[in-house]
């Protein structure tokens, strides 16, 4: 019973892979809403077995693989694909290039796993935001792809340079030591909860407001409160 019992939260991560999985079978489809969909149920999944091991006292370091080669399926290639399809519409002049974010994401979750320094906060920009950024900016990308290939060209190349720069500056995070905050260290009082209460009703607001694409507001915030930190504490020095 208790080997049925510790491989809970390892069944939670191996459905996290398979939501990746179906997730990228709905792009290549082209039905990218349920390829999102897909993205939450990873979300989910990847938050309860870490919840599950936790209060289980389930962890080992095969638990640990388990969990860091789904993440790479769901919050690497996922991401990645939906970004690629969404700078195609816009006629970008080389798609792939969103594909530098899965090896970026692949060093992050293999550093995670033998840093120590992590038990608290992350170092680095966390996949999963990560995907929920690239996932909602792919949206807005889309939802307004006809109005950017109207642009001029002299503006057009400039806003092709910035998506370039954009996935530079994610693959560069998500293998940064800069320090992030996460849930789990949300302590009463602390700079760490007040930014995660921010970021989330900046996160809601904009689901309301611009659906699936509102989430690349709410983790856009959360990647600038965490560099401005950090850029605030170097300024000190």
């Amino acid at each position: 019973m208790s080997k049925v019992r510790n491989f809970i939260p390892n069944l939670l991560s191996l459905c996290n892979a398979f939501f990746g999985g179906l997730g990228i079978y709905f792009i290549i489809l082209g039905h990218t809403e349920y390829a999102l969909w897909c993205m939450v149920g990873s979300l989910i999944c990847d938050f309860f077995d870490g919840f599950a091991a936790r209060k289980l006292q389930a962890f080992s370091p095969l638990g640990k693989d388990i969990d860091s080669l789904s993440d790479v399926i769901s919050f690497g290639v996922v991401p990645s694909a939906l970004l690629a399809v969404a700078l195609e519409k816009v006629a970008f002049f080389a798609p792939w290039l969103a594909f530098l974010i899965v090896p970026a994401s692949v060093y992050r979750l293999a550093k995670f796993n033998h840093d120590d320094r992590q038990t608290l906060s992350f170092l680095g920009l966390p996949t999963p935001a990560n995907a929920l950024f690239v996932a909602g900016f792919s949206v807005l990308l889309m939802q307004n792809s006809e109005a950017l290939t109207t642009l001029p060209r002299m503006i057009e190349y400039k806003v092709y340079g910035s998506y370039l720069a954009l996935i530079l500056i994610l693959s560069y995070l998500l293998v940064s030591d800069i320090p992030m905050f996460s849930l789990k260290k949300v302590e009463k009082g602390s700079p760490e909860l007040t930014m995660l209460i921010i970021v989330a009703i900046v996160s809601l607001g904009g689901v309301l407001w611009l659906g699936w694409g509102g989430f690349a507001l709410g983790l856009g915030l959360y990647i600038l409160l965490n560099v401005g930190r950090k850029l605030a504490q170097l300024a000190i020095k």
